[in-house]
């Protein structure tokens, strides 16, 4: 594959990927950071739902708060939806100027006509089914209970939408790893292939704020943190799932760096323990045999005995500190707080 192809690639207007709605798509067009048009969609549907509540003169205050909570939550997903998308696709550009030959993974990302409008129905159904279960149904307010329907449809839309890109960018990973060509030399071109798993770890324990400030004003702050963390489950245990598929096409690279570490470290064994450079012909080193000394050779098996066969390894240190910390605090918070309650 030529170099043009790949610049053609980075050139497009939309993201590959972002083509499951034309209003999103309008939005990834405008070339706006993810955050500001999180931001722009948060303070327009708040607006429209404030108005809402105004004019149909809705005699409950509490209704109000809830509901900007409930567009934050709306406005989150829309974030995670043109972050994952944009991310993987930038990360998917560096792959291709190490590999070009991978140029093909692309079409992963597009779903199809028929998915798509797939997907835009069973938002509507989910929103429909929430709307029946909580009653909401029996809103005496025609215009209020119009707008709950467009929130609630696109709550569910957006959902579904970073589900899709979720698993079509984790087909999209686990092809690549499984093809990507193996260069123990350049191993540092390897560090992009974590950015995925590392992103998604990023809006997941942002996602998770939002969330539980959210909770803290529906309850109006009254139920225990313990009790937040029940109410929260249905988000934050499909997230730590999603987390730990990432580890399907590590482990499938890891094994492809493994081998070729263990076959290119032999023959370098080989040739320091008997003596014989014939042995570096199959190695990386093969043309330059003749002109490397043991010390060079002492040198070389070092190297790539400390190449990490993970791309992450790198940076499991910011993984721990931004990623497991923050809700281990929180359920250690919660046996605490358990605890003591079990003892009054």
């Amino acid at each position: 594959m030529s170099e043009s192809a790949v610049e053609n690639a980075s050139s497009e207007l939309a993201t590959p990927g972002i083509s499951h709605w034309q209003p999103l798509i309008m939005l990834d067009r405008t070339g706006l950071p993810s955050w500001q048009l999180g931001l722009s969609s948060f303070l327009l549907l708040a607006l429209i739902s404030v108005v809402s509540l105004v004019i149909s003169r809705v005699p409950n205050p509490s209704l109000y708060p809830s509901t900007i909570a409930f567009v934050a939550i709306i406005s989150f997903f829309l974030v995670l939806y043109l972050e994952m998308a944009r991310g993987w696709y930038h990360d998917l550009l560096q792959v291709l100027e190490f590999d070009d030959a991978l140029i093909d993974v692309r079409s992963i990302l597009e779903p199809s006509a028929k998915i798509r409008w797939l997907e835009i129905g069973l938002g509507f159904v989910c929103a429909l089914i929430n709307i029946q279960i909580n009653e909401l149904i029996r809103i005496e307010f025609e215009f209020v209970l119009f707008v709950a329907v467009g929130l609630y449809w696109l709550e569910y839309l957006l959902v579904i939408f970073c589900i899709d890109v979720f698993f079509r960018q984790l087909l999209c990973l686990n092809e690549v790893c499984l093809r990507i060509r193996i260069s123990l030399l350049e191993a540092d071109q390897y560090a992009v292939l974590a950015n995925p798993m590392l992103r998604f770890l990023r809006l997941y324990i942002f996602g998770l704020c939002i969330i539980f400030a959210s909770y803290t004003v529906f309850t109006s702050g009254e139920l225990a943190f313990s009790v937040l963390l029940i109410l929260m489950m249905p988000f934050y245990l499909p997230g730590l799932v999603m987390l730990g598929l990432f580890m399907l096409p590590y482990n499938r690279f890891k094994h492809r760096i493994h081998v070729a570490k263990t076959l290119e470290l032999n023959h370098v064994h080989r040739a320091l323990v008997k003596g014989d450079k014939a042995h570096l012909s199959s190695t990386l080193i093969g043309e330059d045999a003749e002109k490397v000394s043991r010390i060079d050779l002492l040198y070389y098996e070092e190297r790539i005995s400390n190449i990490k066969e993970l791309p992450f390894t790198d940076r499991i240190r910011s993984m721990l500190l931004f990623g497991v910390l923050p809700p281990l605090t929180w359920v250690i918070a919660a046996l605490i707080e358990i605890a003591i309650e079990a003892q009054l």
